[in-house]
């Protein structure tokens, strides 16, 4: 009995030491993750106040970025409006006997000139229309002539006439193929014997000028051309306007007008 009892005693204190001994790593363990805990929840907070003022910023500077964008895209549009011309109608005008004269009675040694101030007022229709020319000619001497008359007076550097809108052909029949195949916006023909091209022009046209003396202002052949010489009924000619010549027409008020 006296040996258990000894045992006994021995172990008490040995287990008094285990109990103590485990209550203190309790205690470090405990004292340990209080303190380390209100860190990591401030920092847990620090973070997320970062995310909370970091992420809503990219919305904030697309919510006014899209405004700005489309305030640049309305200016742009608005400039581009204004500063856009207008489509030009089109224009066919035979040349002779409304751009130009020939004194000359030999067809192999033309003389052509262009009617007095024909040529200022060419720049001016370019600004209103594209034009193109048709002339029938006789021989290529002819051709270069006309063309080099459209040079020296810098219809063609100045953009008012592009050269690959002159057209030439040999017949009149060719001359009314090109107009009719053109389909202008408005023809001008000249002459007192255009009657015939307009009748067979006027249906591919908006509008047909007759202009009857070209750039001069003679009366004579006004008078011849009161009644139609062949058997064409003018009073079906809604969009024809006869004319003693282009300062008398509607083209010179349009321009006075703009």
């Amino acid at each position: 009995m006296s040996s258990k009892s000894v045992v006994r005693r021995s172990n008490t204190p040995l287990l008094t030491y285990a109990i103590l001994a485990v209550a203190a790593v309790g205690f470090c363990a405990l004292y340990i993750y209080h303190r380390t805990q209100p860190q990591q929840r401030r920092d847990s907070e620090d973070e997320n106040e970062l995310e909370d003022t970091t992420e809503p910023q990219p919305r904030r500077r697309t919510e006014r970025r899209v405004p700005r964008s489309q305030d640049r895209e309305l200016n742009l549009a608005s400039r581009l409006f204004r500063g856009a011309t207008p489509k030009k109608k089109s224009m066919s005008i035979s040349m002779k006997n409304v751009l130009l004269w020939n004194p000359s009675p030999d067809p192999e040694a033309p003389n052509h000139a262009f009617y007095e101030n024909i040529v200022p007022f060419l720049h001016h229709l370019s600004q209103s229309y594209v034009i193109h020319l048709v002339c029938p000619i006789n021989s290529s001497r002819e051709k270069e002539q006309i063309l080099g008359l459209l040079r020296n007076a810098n219809l063609f550097s100045s953009n008012a006439i592009d050269e690959r809108r002159v057209l030439f052909c040999e017949t009149q029949d060719g001359k009314i193929h090109i107009i009719r195949h053109l389909e202008a916006s408005v023809h001008i023909e000249g002459g007192t014997n255009g009657e015939e091209t307009v009748e067979m022009v006027r249906g591919f046209v908006e509008k047909v000028i007759w202009v009857m003396q070209g750039g001069s202002a003679g009366n004579s052949a006004w008078a011849e051309s009161s009644e139609s010489k062949l058997n064409v009924n003018r009073n079906q000619w809604n969009n024809v306007e006869i004319c003693q010549n282009l300062w008398t027409s509607s083209l010179n008020f349009e321009l006075r007008n703009r």
